[in-house]
């Protein structure tokens, strides 16, 4: 672990057992928050990028003198530079960008769980989470929680990943974890963090619905600074006394919440206030952290910033997912296809088509499997889609059925359905196969 996190987290617990609870608040908290980065360090016309983010974070903090900076997990996977990498450059750019205290997102073991202990060890801030535990028993993250002295008020963050997990990544390499359920912790660690800090934080990546929940739950919450469902929250919704933000995704807003005590005696409920900054109204890009970013696209932009065709009109993720499975089922010589949306994780605009596009649509290096399923467990399996928008075939409960997926799928259902289904993987990238077809043929 890195020497400077390792003095963090020894203050951190030492301020355990020596702070007591003030009154008030002995000044305004400002809380800075991101969530869902997937990756986006570079600035785009959509995405602030890391540069521009630790600019305006350096000007926040100029301006106030208590501040804290934290992010609400799956800081990786979404972007060539950190797909090529496994994540590690998302983390060294982080570090330029002053995290406080960040949390382990499902999408953090993508490279499996193992991966994460190289994660801590280039973070230079705690990466938090109170509910995920390896194998052995123990957890996977620096620390459940932290106490944290910013400028004299004591500010307790507790870090929660959702306990479908093991459903959202896949099981290779992340074999015997488990998740503990979000409200099973909370029971134990609210009562022995509530009466040390002045300000309670939950750190979460579960879902906004989900983190409403929690919040009508656990009203000893301030505040719960969520992600994992990409939500657009315009300003903290108070639930109680507890608030619930969370910043959209991909570096498209950043979060800025001032946390008061209401004046009176005796003293009033905290008062949460906040609003997400759009990237395009965010700070000039910091230099240092500019350099850094262009050092590490400068790695992959030879190989993925390359148009490979061109296109009239944008596609949307819900467009985009027949048109991928059309793809496979040609690549692959089967009769259908079946892609699931949320491994979609980009749109396609107007104009030039790059293979960085492809990547960033497909950024988790998937195979093509082949499927022989039986027409039951295939609609058991087309279930995770309630909504497909495209056109499925009366499918025959009985009938077998040959099936184009990825393998991340294929894992998935060889895990539910066994010895009742044929996967041959392909060892062919979906991310290949798609730039290849686009190439050729176009959209």
């Amino acid at each position: 672990m890195h020497p400077a996190l390792l003095f963090k987290l020894a203050t951190t617990f030492l301020l355990i057992g020596l702070i007591s609870t003030s009154a008030v608040l002995a000044q305004e908290l400002v809380i800075v928050h991101t969530n869902d980065f997937h990756g986006h360090i570079q600035e785009t016309q959509k995405y602030a990028g890391a540069a521009r983010i630790t600019a305006e974070v350096k000007a926040i903090r100029e301006n106030n003198e208590a501040v804290i900076f934290l992010d609400a997990g799956d800081a990786i996977s979404g972007t060539p530079v950190s797909s090529m990498f496994e994540g590690e450059p998302i983390f060294e750019v982080m570090n330029t960008m002053g995290y406080d205290v960040g949390l382990l997102g499902n999408h953090e073991f993508d490279h499996g769980y193992r991966k994460i202990e190289r994660f801590r060890d280039i973070a230079e801030h705690p990466l938090l989470t109170a509910n995920a535990y390896g194998p052995d028993g123990e957890l996977l993250g620096d620390a459940p929680y932290v106490i944290l002295d910013i400028a004299g008020i004591a500010v307790g963050i507790i870090g929660l990943v959702t306990e479908d997990s093991p459903k959202l990544f896949s099981p290779v390499g992340n074999e015997g974890l488990t998740f503990a359920a979000p409200a099973e912790r909370l029971d134990v660690l609210i009562p022995e963090i509530r009466p040390q800090v002045d300000v309670l934080i939950l750190l979460a990546h579960i879902g906004h619905e989900e983190e409403l929940a929690l919040a009508e739950q656990f009203q000893a919450l301030d505040l719960i600074i969520g992600g994992h469902s990409h939500t657009l929250v315009e300003q903290p919704i108070q639930v109680g006394r507890t608030a619930v933000a969370q910043a959209h995704q991909y570096g498209t807003h950043l979060g800025l919440i001032r946390v008061n005590r209401a004046p009176g005696k005796p003293a009033g409920p905290l008062q949460i206030r906040g609003k997400l900054l759009k990237a395009k109204d965010l700070a000039e890009p910091d230099p240092r952290v500019e350099n850094l970013v262009a050092l590490f696209e400068s790695k992959v932009e030879d190989e993925v910033d390359v148009q490979i065709s061109e296109t009239t009109r944008a596609y949307s993720k819900i467009e985009l997912q027949p048109i991928l499975e059309s793809i496979l089922a040609q690549a692959a010589g089967t009769e259908l296809g079946f892609y699931n949306r949320r491994g979609i994780r980009d749109e396609l605009s107007v104009g030039p088509v790059t293979a960085r596009m492809l990547w960033n649509i497909e950024p988790f290096g998937n195979t093509l499997v082949r499927m022989r399923i039986k027409g039951k467990d295939l609609i058991v399996l087309l279930a995770q889609e309630p909504e497909l928008h495209h056109s499925v075939p009366d499918i025959d409960p009985d009938r077998q059925y040959h099936l184009a997926t990825n393998s991340y799928i294929a894992s998935h259902a060889e895990l539910a359905f066994g010895d009742d289904i044929e996967t041959v993987d392909t060892g062919l990238l979906i991310r290949d196969i798609l730039i290849q077809h686009i190439k050729a043929n176009g959209l």
